[in-house]
């Protein structure tokens, strides 16, 4: 690059990799009077250099900014999970924006934007192919499917999967099929019928009926509930709150088991391997009339233990479970609804052992959801969640604070399941 006196400009040329030298486009760039050299510098911190230059006929200063976007890079040492955000529709300003955060011990450590994509595609979920990271996303209008390759906070790859009718609604990932990939449940929200999706190579490639169950048993997550490696399936009736698991494997339904019920005011609100016995799904329920958090393991289909977490603030919403504090730990996020601040509680052996703050943002971005960095296989297995809501995150909270109060009686009492799954 020259500084130009006599034309008040500044040169820049590139390498052609011809031993030679081209000009940039633009060049030569406009500056101040009788400029007498040019400085680089990364001055406004987005990882390009930009130029200065002292110009001495007019007795100012010029910086000219290198509008280049590079790709973001890596995710930092130490990042074992990654989150999604999404901007609300709502705010122009970043309607359709997505941003991916790298996360790794208690802490945000490093943020990009992704991507821009069309206002009218939603958040699905999180899922993993090929040891990569997978984005799914809706077409409102439509009902198609759009699924993301994620490697190094880049998107590598984009594939429509198909489009299914509006009353068909994401449930969440799985190793269904048995083979070792990311397949996806859907559920009819008008007759409660559930189909199962076959992914592999970013394509559908085969689809089965699991059956109907009645519209009170809701979707709780997906786990290692029958201990056998696989992903099975966890409801619960929102009026008696009873618990049910469904083992799937083959893509069917190859056996079910009631877990009992709790009192109706109790909700599922994640999955994970809360008691850090190797391989273990266990359930995190909240109390939504105290705020009240409980975990019960379980072990062969059978709840196998029980421990009382403490009590938040029902402004504190469930957001995920990510391991968010180190490789493989099931960490509880939640999301202040009315700050916007956003917490990580650590839990192991069915306790919970550390707190921190990730910070608060805007309520205009949403979480798509958290994942881990670089995915263990298939989700939907230990430690995976498809209860995916709307929260934020950012860089100033306050912690939302756990008392210990007595959890309220169990109802234990076995009732029966309101519908069976029909085959076929």
């Amino acid at each position: 690059m020259t500084s130009n006196s006599g034309s008040s400009s500044v040169s820049v040329f590139r390498n052609n990799g011809a031993g030679g030298f081209t000009p940039a486009d633009g060049s030569p760039f406009a500056v101040g009077v009788s400029p007498g050299g040019v400085v680089v510098g990364d001055f406004d911190e987005d990882r390009v250099l930009d130029l200065a230059t002292a110009n001495f006929g007019s007795n100012t200063t010029s910086i000219l900014i290198n509008t280049t976007i590079l790709p973001p890079p890596p995710p930092p040492a130490g990042t074992t999970a990654v989150m999604i955000l999404r901007g609300s529709n709502t705010v122009a300003a970043v309607m359709g924006q997505y941003e991916i955060y790298d996360i790794g011990n208690n802490a945000i450590l490093a943020a990009y934007e992704l991507a821009q994509i069309g206002i009218d595609w939603r958040f699905s979920g999180l899922g993993a192919s090929g040891g990569n990271s997978t984005m799914l996303l809706r077409n409102a209008n439509t009902g198609g499917f759009e699924l993301y390759g994620l490697s190094s906070n880049n998107i590598i790859t984009a594939s429509f999967l198909g489009a299914v009718g509006l009353d068909w609604q994401f449930a969440g990932f799985g190793n269904f099929a048995s083979l070792g990939q990311s397949d996806m449940i859907l559920r009819n929200g008008n007759t409660g019928a559930l189909q199962v999706y076959d992914i592999a190579n970013n394509q559908i490639t085969n689809s089965a009926a699991l059956g109907t169950v009645g519209l009170d048993w809701q979707v709780g997550g997906f786990g290692n509930f029958s201990s056998r490696g696989t992903s099975d399936m966890i409801m619960g009736n929102t009026v008696s709150g009873g618990l049910q698991v469904y083992n799937i494997d083959h893509n069917q339904i190859t056996g079910t088991a009631f877990l009992g019920a709790v009192g109706s005011d109790w909700r599922v609100s994640g999955v994970g391997n809360f008691s850090s016995m190797p391989g273990e799904s266990d359930l995190i329920m909240r109390n939504a009339t105290t705020g009240g958090l409980q975990v019960y393991n379980i072990a062969n289909n059978a709840i196998a233990g029980s421990a009382f977490l403490g009590t938040v603030g029902l402004d504190w919403q469930f957001a995920d479970v990510a391991p968010v504090h180190g490789p493989g730990t099931s960490d509880l996020v939640l999301r202040n609804v009315i700050s916007g601040a956003f917490q990580v509680y650590n839990i192991a052996n069915n306790q919970i052992t550390g707190s921190a703050s990730l910070g608060q943002v805007g309520l205009d971005w949403q979480l798509g959801g958290l994942t881990a960095n670089p995915p263990a296989g298939a989700l939907g297995g230990a430690g995976s969640t498809s209860q995916l809501v709307q929260a934020m995150a950012g860089f100033d909270g306050a912690a939302a604070g756990i008392s210990g109060a007595v959890p309220p009686a169990e109802d234990t009492l076995q009732q029966p399941l309101l519908t069976t799954p029909q085959h076929g």
